[in-house]
């Protein structure tokens, strides 16, 4: 991940994406969290509205990372996917996994100006077509394909164009 961190460690950064990519897997052409980039806005949070969680995820992703060292010597990183998702699946009731999964989700469905859903793939992938001034009449109608909406974030919105989103 090339994007500036300001709060996890490169080590810690790169054990979480590795987490949101099990969580909602993706790729290229179909993309998921890590394509999102939910762990920016994981650690952009971090940085502010949930510092009280810090601690919490320092601690969770050290565990997870002694669990994987016990287990088969080596970080969750460096384990396959069938091996991520065995040990994801043990510790999917824990309190610090529920946490992420809710982090993971909420980055993977956010405004891009957020860190996360970048080029606004998790809308996309839903139908949503994000930040609105309103809709018409039309649009609000049942049968209407909100696909067809062209997908604008609040930056667009906030660029000027009062029009953007109508």
């Amino acid at each position: 991940m090339s994007e500036p961190l300001h709060f996890l460690s490169r080590a810690e950064a790169a054990t979480l994406d590795a987490m949101a990519a099990r969580i909602v897997p993706g790729s290229e052409g179909d993309p998921g969290a890590r394509e999102a980039r939910a762990v920016v806005f994981i650690d952009r949070s971090l940085a502010g509205f949930l510092r009280e969680q810090r601690n919490a995820y320092r601690l969770g992703l050290r565990r997870l990372d002694a669990l994987c060292r016990e287990r088969f010597g080596r970080a969750f990183v460096e384990l396959g996917d069938d091996e991520q998702d065995g040990v994801l699946s043990e510790i999917e009731d824990e309190h610090f996994f529920r946490v992420v999964r809710e982090h993971v989700v909420q980055g993977l469905f956010c405004d891009p100006t957020h860190g996360g859903n970048r080029d606004a793939v998790g809308w996309r992938m839903v139908g949503f077509p994000g930040a609105r001034w309103g809709y018409s009449a039309r649009q609000m109608g049942r049968d209407f394909d909100s696909t067809t909406i062209p997908v604008t974030t609040l930056a667009d919105l906030y660029a000027g164009d009062r029009s953007v989103g109508s």
